[in-house]
């Protein structure tokens, strides 16, 4: 239904801060998402505000892996067949059933647990050579290593793992050799893997920032803990702070999850944390135990060699914080806050000029800022006098605000730097040496802002990466280091956004679309497509998938909507959330 169609006009409203008092609201071309059919008696309200969120569905348990025993006289090849099925079963009978296809000595070297290949398609490919070696190849999708840390693989990988076979006294095939860690099957990983976050503090303990890792379900809670007394990984590393004392470690086998309450019983060393650190591990475990996937934890205990502990005062960081409002639209010049089919421009700041786009926002409102052409990147402050250049270059990218009001773009061809300025004109480089030679396309800092995202282009391909952002006591970025590499199927990437605090939305192709889509993509994690949006240029979100939303080149805004995408405003130059 079309709401309007008023066009916002021009004029400088009263002094304040951009999220604090508007102007009275104009309207703009809106179309509003049609509801949903009723069914039964149940009743829809069709009045109030509209709410965007995510709906967490658990699932019934899924159905145990049948673990099999090796056959009597089974030769190489089905010893080796024998030995994938029982691995994809060995997260449940801690691979008791798959060392029955080994040797006693192959047995004892091997360790299941170094790395995870997660293979996909109909299954692998298992040859017998001349020299007796059975060689197994498969199309990998996924690697895991011992920390839970997932990498995807390009299209098309393949990997070859090779099991020298010998007989046993009774004259049975076993494995003598073999490769440390397992080859897991896809539906095996989809249905008894978790994404598991473990959780590090920002250096100014404000935020709390995820490390995405993947642990089977059976043994979640204990992998978690586990992961986070062993610190960050090194791409986040810098970033990032932890209340764990050196030396310590689980002083027993398992965490225990009993009626909604995780038992963590850790080592002596953990005596020698100070009281703020010992506040600041008990906020970790809080974040990391009862935000999981699949496992109910309503309360974390830490006990210390045995003994309880008196609960210390823990600390509030913020986690994965939804911004305020939004969605932030840009129209005629005129930037302002989208509602309800109207737009109340923003309080104190006028019409912008002609060439400004791509506006940013910082999540606390403080500051405003807009690219001019591709030279110049402006603020804008809410007294009225217009915009104020802090950046200028040749073909600067569009820009982004941190909580710290630190105003981040680059030059395209970026010479392995990121640059950043504050309003009052301070600026500082960010040396990202792994840019060098590379054109970027977008970037945006997260709400935590401990990290960037960045998407290039290169000679070796486009990329989408992920690198921490170390800074100041006062918050002025300082360094930044290797990347996380992620979404390697993509052939083409534009514009990237923080979908959450574990997620991005960016703006790419896979070989096998013919146009540019949002694409969701895992920090750490898998990477999905979602439909097409014709002529897709800009996306911006709230938080999660379901506050995300797509401007296309010819200024139609569309939401997430169920299965597809909702067109809620047209004439749109440039949309934002303050995150």
């Amino acid at each position: 239904m079309r709401v309007g169609p008023v066009r916002p006009t021009g004029g400088a409203g009263r002094p304040g801060r951009p999220h604090g008092r508007r102007r009275r609201p104009l309207a703009v071309v809106v179309l509003v998402a049609t509801a949903a059919a009723l069914a039964g008696c149940a009743t829809i309200p069709t009045s109030g505000p509209i709410g965007t969120g995510e709906v967490v569905v658990r699932q019934p348990g899924a159905p145990v892996p049948l673990a099999i025993a090796p056959e009597q006289d089974a030769p190489p090849e089905q010893i080796v067949g024998g030995f994938l099925r029982a691995v994809d079963a060995g997260i449940f009978d801690e691979f008791a059933t798959a060392r029955q296809f080994l040797t006693f000595e192959a047995s004892s070297d091997w360790d299941p647990r170094a790395r995870t290949v997660v293979y996909e398609g109909g299954g692998p490919d298992i040859v017998r050579q001349e020299d007796g070696t059975v060689l197994l190849t498969v199309p990998v999708a996924a690697t895991i290593d011992a920390g839970g840390r997932l990498a995807e693989t390009p299209p098309e990988t393949r990997e070859e793992v090779a099991f020298e076979l010998a007989q046993n006294p009774e004259g049975q095939w076993r494995i003598s050799a073999l490769e440390d860690g397992v080859l897991l099957s896809s539906p095996t990983f989809e249905q008894f893997f978790r994404r598991t976050p473990v959780y590090f503090a920002t250096a100014d303990l404000q935020y709390l920032v995820p490390d995405v890792r993947w642990f089977a379900s059976r043994n979640q809670a204990t992998a978690a803990v586990e992961a986070l007394l062993a610190g960050p990984s090194p791409w986040l590393r810098d970033a990032v702070r932890t209340g764990v004392p050196d030396g310590a470690r689980l002083s027993t086998t398992a965490v225990t999850v009993d009626r909604g309450i995780a038992q963590v019983d850790l080592s002596v060393e953990t005596r020698l944390a100070s009281a703020s650190e010992r506040a600041l591990l008990q906020a970790q475990l809080d974040a990391t135990l009862m935000r999981q996937q699949g496992v109910l934890v309503n309360e974390v205990q830490m006990l210390i060699a045995g003994a309880p502990v008196d609960p210390p005062t823990v600390p509030t960081l913020a986690v994965d914080p939804a911004p305020a409002e939004g969605p932030y639209v840009l129209v005629d010049g005129v930037l302002g806050l989208l509602e309800r089919g109207e737009v109340t421009p923003l309080a104190g700041i006028g019409p912008l000029p002609p060439e400004a786009d791509n506006p940013a926002l910082q999540p606390d409102g403080g500051v405003v800022a807009v690219r001019l052409g591709t030279s110049r990147v402006a603020v804008v402050p809410a007294d009225g006098t217009g915009v104020v250049p802090v950046l200028t270059g040749t073909g600067l990218v569009p820009p982004s605000v941190d909580r710290f009001g630190w105003v981040w773009s680059a030059e395209r061809a970026s010479g392995g730097l990121l640059v950043a300025a504050r309003a009052d004109g301070t600026a500082v480089q960010v040396e990202l040496p792994w840019l060098m030679g590379r054109t970027v396309v977008a970037l945006a800092v997260s709400a935590d802002g401990a990290r960037v995202a960045v998407t290039s282009t290169g000679p070796e391909g486009p990329a989408v990466d992920v690198a921490e952002v170390a800074r100041l006591e006062d918050g002025t970025p300082r360094q930044s280091g290797e990347p996380l590499r992620l979404a390697p199927a993509l052939v083409d990437v534009g514009t990237v956004t923080w979908v959450d605090e574990v997620t991005l939305g960016v703006l790419g192709r896979t070989e096998s679309q013919a146009a540019a889509t949002a694409h969701l993509v895992e920090v750490g994690g898998l990477t999905s497509a979602l439909p097409l949006v014709d002529g897709a240029v800009g996306l911006a979100a709230g938080r999660g998938e379901r506050g995300l939303y797509v401007l296309s080149a010819d200024g139609v805004l569309s939401v997430r909507q169920g299965q597809s995408w909702a067109v809620v405003a047209e004439g749109v130059q440039g949309v934002a959330f303050p995150r």
